[in-house]
């Protein structure tokens, strides 16, 4: 079932005295859906059914999960990170110019020997000042020459620099281990009592060239915490949560929230990122109002539609989330064909999604919950054509609950859900689809009369025989009731053809004349029914033609009085256009005073038709009108007469306004033509005449 058009201002309506009023009532609209929504989030723990617990305190109740559901294990999570966290060693810095440095130091010492060498006045003195050495080498020494010293230095170097290309950590036994290994690589290096020197110094000059990072080692500790994921949890459907009696510990307060019978604290946190997102689905909503259904954008009443199927359906899912499980396969893809048969298929669409993202918000459902009604509601909009006659319905209800199983086993698979959990969940999705189909109808009979909105589902409602104004027709207008019948007949087939909307210009045809009820007797098709003289015979043409004309308006008031659809009183007041009544025209040109005549007088007041449908259904009547004329009516004739009136409506220019191609109008022509012959040229054998005594037929 789709949505007929967007009711136009009345004609008597003013427009805003203040040009921004319009932005204003929408920015309203806009931050009320927004505040709504966030309250409904932020007190979702305020809604029945929730347990309010704190860790240590006595549930005086037994909890059980309504629904699957997964939870975040924070101990074990807690404890295996701090396992990898310890394994991770300390992190060391590499030290640039240690080596450097420490070859340096070789050549000082070296420089130290040679200085003390030449200035030491005796042996003694020369221990005082070598102290690090022992005695036989510093004896050695005295007797060296410069050139042995010279060698001694660079083996000296050649151990310090070899001995530093490894890793050495600061404040481990990595130190005392490569002097060790140094000290055995100089004497092996060097033999002889030079040798230890070069190791002597070698001791002295090797150092660390790896310092402690508190800094990386506190990174990676952080990296090797992030890398292991949390342990994932999962809540079967009508597992025991927690026992009467029994103290709520933190896991119990988890699984609590993760099937929505907690809430997190309100925290500033919380309320600012509800805020937000809230507010960016609100708003992008909003623009793709705005740039996918201009006239539900420019028209506040349908925005406050948009906002209130928005926010009753949250709320509705919020309320009966703990009862039902997977709530949201049942009401978003209700609100989802509930808006595209009132406003638009992409809004739908729009609204769908933004329901799925609102949804995943809630109760921590999270993606699940996206998914599983995003899909539902898709599934259902791909149908929503569907939706009337009731004939056609079980496509709806079939696709949807087909649709709903799959997804609801994709998604438990997914999960990793018990057999029997994922059978009971998928067996309730498929009852929803019946649920949500009835849901959408009751909604959208509801909504369409307070918003001004036309469907297929109120046009049906007129076209009941036992609808009021139909029975006023049939009782009080039976000439004018026929020829509405056949007038709706030959309107909506010309619209199938030429791709208008059928039902709509039935409807509007069979209602088009109902301002002869308040005069029937003054329109010729009822006064041969009713048994009456013609009570133009006594009348002037102007004043007949001034009834004639009036039915029209006459017509608007009486369909506004019975509330039928905004589209169909368009029709009721152009299905004349601005043509004249001509035969009192040319009766009054006949009379006695032509001169003063004036067209005009004889002029209905349009407006001239604005829709294809409105254009239809001024061919038809006028085609069936003149029909009645002819005396003998032949297929030739029949044609003559169809063409005559409806090039007459194209030249005089009462198709001007409506959307109506040349190629359409001779389409409609030639099914009119094709109706009216069947229905006026009929032939039938002749029956013999009855024998005497016997039953004719």
């Amino acid at each position: 079932m789709r949505r007929l058009r967007i009711p136009r201002r009345a004609n008597g309506e003013r427009e805003r005295s203040w040009p921004h009023w319009d932005a204003v009532a929408r920015g309203c609209v806009g931050a009320v859906t927004w505040a709504a929504l966030c309250l409904i989030l932020l007190g979702y723990d305020l809604f029945p059914g929730r347990v309010s617990l704190q860790v240590g305190e006595v549930s005086p109740v037994l909890v059980r999960a309504p629904r699957m559901a997964q939870y975040v294990d924070r101990d074990e999570t807690g404890r295996l990170r701090d396992e990898a966290e310890n394994r991770v060693p300390p992190q060391y810095s590499p030290l640039p110019y240690a080596r450097a440095d420490a070859e340096s130091r070789v050549s000082q010492d070296f420089a130290t020997l040679r200085e003390a060498e030449a200035s030491a006045e005796s042996l003694d003195d020369l221990r005082a000042k070598l102290a690090w050495l022992a005695e036989e080498d510093v004896g050695w020494l005295s007797k060296s020459r410069v050139s042995e010293l010279n060698r001694l230095e660079e083996d000296a170097r050649a151990v310090v620099r070899d001995a530093m290309s490894e890793e050495i950590r600061e404040g481990t036994a990595d130190l005392k281990a490569t002097r060790a290994d140094a000290e055995s690589a100089a004497r092996a290096r060097t033999p002889g009592p030079g040798g230890a020197i070069v190791a002597a110094v070698v001791k002295r000059q090797v150092a660390a060239n790896r310092r402690f990072d508190g800094e990386s080692t506190q990174a990676a500790k952080a990296d090797a915490r992030d890398r292991v994921q949390e342990v994932v949890r999962t809540i079967d459907a009508d597992q025991p949560i927690i026992f009467e009696g029994e103290r709520a510990t933190r896991e119990h307060l988890d699984m609590l929230r993760a099937v929505g019978f907690a809430s997190p604290r309100l925290d500033y946190r919380r309320l600012g990122s509800t805020l937000l997102i809230v507010g960016l689905i609100v708003l992008l909503l909003g623009l793709h109002v705005r740039h996918w259904a201009p006239p539900v954008y420019g028209r506040t009443p349908l925005l406050l539609l948009l906002s209130l199927l928005a926010v009753a359906s949250l709320f509705t899912v919020n309320l009966l989330a703990l009862a039902l499980p997977n709530v949201w396969m049942l009401v978003v893809p209700a609100a989802a064909l509930m808006a595209a048969a009132l406003l638009a298929d992409t809004i739908a669409m729009a609204l769908a999604l933004a329901l799925s993202l609102l949804v995943g918000l809630m109760a921590n459902a999270g993606l699940p919950a996206t998914l599983l009604s995003l899909g539902s509601a898709a599934t259902a909009l791909a149908f929503s054509t569907q939706l009337w006659p009731l004939s056609r319905l079980r496509l709806v209800i079939g696709a949807l609950a087909a649709a709903n199983l799959v997804l609801v086993a994709a998604v438990g698979m997914l999960a990793a859900q018990q057999a029997a959990t994922l059978m009971r969940e998928a067996v309730l999705a498929g009852l929803y689809a019946p649920g949500a189909a009835v849901l959408a109808l009751g909604g959208i009979y509801a909504l369409q009369r307070p918003f001004g909105i036309t469907t297929h589902l109120g046009l049906l409602e007129l076209l009941n025989p036992q609808a009021p104004l139909l029975r006023r027709l049939q009782a009080e207008a039976p000439g004018t009731y026929h020829h509405s019948m056949m007038v709706a007949n030959l309107a909506e087939t010309a619209a199938e053809a030429v791709g208008a909307d059928a039902l709509l210009t039935r409807v509007a045809a069979l209602y088009h004349d109902i301002g002869k009820l308040y005069r029937p007797t003054f329109f010729a098709e009822n006064q041969a029914l009713l048994g009456l003289d013609n009570v133009h015979d006594r009348l002037s043409s102007s004043l007949s033609s001034l009834i004639i004309v009036s039915h029209v308006k006459d017509g608007v008031a009486l369909a506004r009085k019975h509330r039928l659809s905004p589209e169909v009183v368009d029709v009721i007041e152009q299905h004349h256009g601005s043509t004249t009544v001509s035969y009192f025209y040319h009766q009054a040109l006949s009379g006695s005073r032509p001169e003063d005549v004036s067209e005009d007088q004889f002029r209905y007041p349009g407006p001239l038709p604005g829709t294809k449908e409105a254009a239809l259904v001024m061919l038809a009547d006028g085609v069936h009108a003149a029909a009645k004329s002819i005396a003998s009516p032949t297929p030739q004739r029949v044609q003559q007469m169809v063409k005559e009136i409806v090039r007459e409506r194209v030249v005089g220019g009462q198709l001007e306004r409506c959307d109506l191609t040349f190629r359409e109008v001779t389409i409609a022509e030639d099914v009119m033509n094709r109706v009216l012959t069947a229905s006026l040229c009929r032939t039938r054998i002749a029956y013999p005449e009855p024998a005497e005594g016997g039953v004719g037929m």
